[in-house]
C-alpha cells in the first residue's frame, strides 16, 4: 500500500509540476501544491513515511550534487568581485531584517535567527530558467547572477551547518550535513571527465522520480487549516523577502560599478528561495530548530516569492 501511495503521489507531483511550467510558473510550485492537496491540508490520501523521508534525503543529495556539478569556478572567477559583493549584500539584508521581523512578531530567538539563513539564500533552477528563456545564459550578466547565487547558497548552506551545531542544540545528524557534502562531491566531480556523464544520470534521475518525491513531501507537511491567523505574518515574510534580496542585490551590483538596468535585472534574479531555501528549512525540521507548525510558514512564503521572482525577472531583464 505504501508504495501506491508514493507512486500517487509521484504521478501527481510530476503531472502538477508541468501544468505549473505550462502557466508560467516554477515546476517547483506545481510539486508543493500537490503535496499540500494529497497530504492532510487537503485529501489526506498520502502521509508522509520513513520511506518517503528516505527517497526525499535521497532528492536533497542529488539536487545538491547537481548543483556543485553545474557549478563553473573558472567562470565564476572572472566576475568575482562582482558577485561577491552582490552575493555579500543579498545575505547582509535578510540577516539582519528577518529575525528583527520575527522577534517583533513574538517569535522565539532561535526560529527569528534561523529565518534569517533561509531567506539568505537563492534558487539557482528558477532563475536559469529565465535567463534561459531570453537566451541571456551566456551573458555577463547570466553569469555574475549566477555566480552570485552560487556563492549565496554555499553561505547558506555554512550558515545552517554552523547554526544547527551551535543554536540547535547540537542536535546535527547526517542530514543536516548532506547537502553541503553533496555540493562540494559535485564541485569536485567536475574536474573529471565523467562528471557529464554522472550529472546526466542524477539529473534524469532526480527530474523524474527523487526531485517530485522530495517536494511534493514538503507539500505534505504544510498545514494549511493552521495558517488562517497566520495570513499577515506570512505576507509580511514574502513581501520581505522580495524586498531585501533585490535590493540588497541591487546594491551589491551598484557598488561593483554595474550600470542601473543591469543592477535592477540582478536584483530581481537573485529574489527567487525555491529548491534551496526548502533544503535548509527541511535541515531545520530534521535538527529540531523549527517544528512542522513553524515550517508551514516559512514554505508559503518560499511558495509565494517562487512564484513572484520571475514575474519581477522577465520585463527587467528585456531591458538588458
Amino acid at each position: 500500500m505504501e508504495y501506491l501511495l508514493i507512486l500517487l503521489l509521484l504521478i501527481v507531483t510530476i503531472v502538477l509540476g508541468k501544468i505549473g511550467t505550462r502557466f508560467g510558473l516554477s515546476e517547483v510550485v506545481g510539486q508543493l501544491l500537490s503535496g499540500i492537496l494529497l497530504g492532510a491540508s487537503l485529501l489526506n490520501v498520502v502521509q508522509p513515511t520513513h520511506l518517503i523521508h528516505i527517497i526525499a534525503d535521497t532528492g536533497v543529495f542529488l539536487l545538491m550534487l547537481n548543483s556543485g556539478l553545474e557549478s563553473d569556478l573558472k567562470e565564476m572567477k572572472k566576475h568575482i568581485k562582482a558577485s561577491s559583493l552582490i552575493a555579500g549584500m543579498g545575505v547582509v539584508l535578510p540577516v539582519i531584517i528577518f529575525p528583527i521581523t520575527f522577534l517583533l512578531l513574538g517569535y522565539s530567538m532561535q526560529v527569528a535567527m534561523f529565518s534569517g539563513v533561509v531567506f539568505s539564500a537563492t534558487s539557482i533552477s528558477i532563475t536559469l530558467a529565465v535567463l534561459a528563456e531570453q537566451r541571456k545564459l551566456a551573458t555577463p550578466m547570466g553569469a555574475i547572477i549566477l555566480s552570485a547565487a552560487v556563492l549565496d547558497d554555499v553561505i547558506a548552506l555554512f550558515a545552517v551547518t554552523l547554526f544547527s551545531i551551535f543554536i540547535g542544540g547540537g542536535n546535527l545528524g547526517i542530514n543536516s550535513l548532506l547537502p553541503l557534502i553533496a555540493f562540494a562531491l559535485g564541485i569536485l566531480l567536475r574536474r573529471f571527465d565523467v562528471s557529464e556523464k554522472i550529472g546526466s544520470i542524477s539529473t534524469k534521475l532526480g527530474n523524474w522520480f527523487f526531485y517530485p518525491v522530495f517536494f511534493g513531501s514538503i507539500g505534505l507537511e504544510v498545514a494549511v487549516q493552521g495558517l488562517g491567523h497566520k495570513i499577515l505574518p506570512i505576507l509580511i515574510f514574502s513581501v520581505l523577502a522580495v524586498i531585501t534580496k533585490y535590493y540588497g542585490s541591487y546594491i551589491g551590483a551598484r557598488l561593483s560599478n554595474l550600470g542601473a538596468n543591469i543592477s535592477h535585472a540582478i536584483g530581481a534574479g537573485m529574489i527567487s528561495r525555491g529548491e534551496m531555501a526548502l533544503v535548509i528549512i527541511q535541515i531545520g525540521i530534521s535538527s529540531n530548530i523549527i517544528n512542522d507548525d513553524t515550517s508551514s510558514e516559512f514554505i508559503v512564503a518560499v511558495i509565494i516569492t517562487t512564484v513572484v521572482a520571475p514575474i519581477i525577472m522577465k520585463p527587467l531583464f528585456k531591458k538588458v
